[in-house]
């Protein structure tokens, strides 16, 4: 009779890590599939199955945790702020991919991650061509907001294209390339600016980078797309530049009010989930809207919610994030510099538009980035 040894604990905890990045689009069913491989992992490591290695980018982490417990303990509300804190468990997520994450296991991933995205994209096609190209109807695909369907699938196509860059196996191609097109596709008519400023940048630093005749024909897409997609797309670019524009003009009002809140609690913020309370009481007279829930602006929320010291938490995880990419590219002998290259991209475009986004809030496109930020974090230990 023929038998099946089980899998190993920390081959499981893997697969469910990488399966719960992947179907972070669905943030109920990530949850729960990312907390079965906490446990696997935590039981992998009291079985000595994995281990955790020292790497710095656990000092900003846990720094921001930290931070993040100060400012709810010192919050006006402690009853709104302490509860908010559940969210610090998706962090978990670092130390998981440092501990579990290879090579071979990051070629898994991009084929999840994009089977994902292609559902989701799909989707938001087909909700487009119901709806038309309209700022008051846009696409959401699976996600409950369209801003978060953007920003989510924006990190997938910088994934996808430093695969394109960096990848050293062509056969990848032959299915990355269409599901490229169909984002750019998608992504154009969600009329959702942030993500492609952040693309933009991304693919900008890119050719920079690495000089690749592929990206030099990205601006003639881009001025050919525009001038044969709808006038809505067009109407969109030219109005990014535009400080009379309401939505800009909206955001210029909440970086002011959120500089003021960050000047008022330089050490500690207004506290976790104070900002869209006390954001009437800081509201500058240019802002269209009387209430928001958050700032727009990664940097500026960060200091306003909870004060510099965790804003400086956020750069110093973004600098440690870079010199890992950075040792990682000049080694010769990296396992994975597509996987480096993939993340760079990523961080970039996030980091990007989460100037005009607070995309450092949004579930779903948290999990995607704290899995990125750590890569090469992992990848440095192989």
């Amino acid at each position: 009779m023929r038998t099946f040894s089980p899998l190993p604990l920390e081959a499981a905890a893997a697969g469910f890590l990488l399966v719960g990045v992947a179907v972070s689009l669905l943030i109920a069913a990530s949850n729960i599939v990312l907390g079965l491989g906490f446990l696997m992992w935590l039981a992998a490591l009291s079985r000595g199955q994995a281990k955790v290695g020292w790497h710095p980018i656990f000092v900003p982490i846990t720094g921001w945790v930290l931070l993040s417990v100060v400012s709810a303990v010192f919050s006006n509300d402690r009853g709104l702020s302490l509860p908010s804190l559940d969210n610090l468990l998706t962090l978990i997520m670092v130390p998981m991919v440092v501990s579990v994450l290879t090579p071979g296991r990051w070629g898994r991933f991009l084929g999840l991650i994009a089977v994902s995205s292609v559902g989701s994209s799909v989707v938001a096609l087909g909700q487009v061509v119901v709806n038309g190209v309209d700022l008051e109807n846009r696409a959401p695909g699976v996600f409950s907001h369209y801003m978060t369907f953007a920003g989510w699938t924006m990190v997938v196509v910088l994934i996808l294209v430093g695969e394109v860059l960096k990848g050293k196996e062509p056969r990848r191609l032959k299915w990355i390339l269409p599901i490229l097109g169909l984002h750019a596709i998608v992504l154009s008519l969600s009329l959702t600016r942030n993500a492609w400023v952040g693309i933009a940048v991304a693919l900008g630093l890119a050719a920079m980078v690495w000089r690749s005749r592929i990206l030099l024909a990205v601006p003639l897409v881009a001025v050919v797309a525009v001038a044969v997609l709808p006038s809505a797309v067009r109407d969109r670019v030219v109005s990014i530049t535009d400080l009379e524009q309401p939505a800009n003009r909206d955001r210029v009002a909440m970086i002011g009010a959120g500089m003021e809140m960050a000047a008022d609690h330089p050490w500690v913020g207004v506290g976790p989930e104070m900002v869209k309370e006390l954001y009437p009481d800081y509201r500058r007279p240019g802002a269209v809207r009387d209430r928001v829930s958050h700032l727009h602006c990664n940097p500026v929320h960060i200091a306003a919610e909870r004060g510099l010291p965790a804003l400086a938490m956020y750069i110093l995880l973004l600098v440690i994030f870079g010199q890992s990419v950075v040792r990682g590219l000049k080694n010769p002998e990296h396992p994975a510099p597509a996987a480096l290259a993939s993340c760079l991209l990523a961080v970039v475009g996030l980091t990007v538009a989460g100037f005009f986004e607070y995309n450092w809030g949004d579930s779903e496109i948290w999990i995607v980035t704290l899995f990125v930020l750590a890569v090469p974090a992992a990848l440095e230990k192989r």
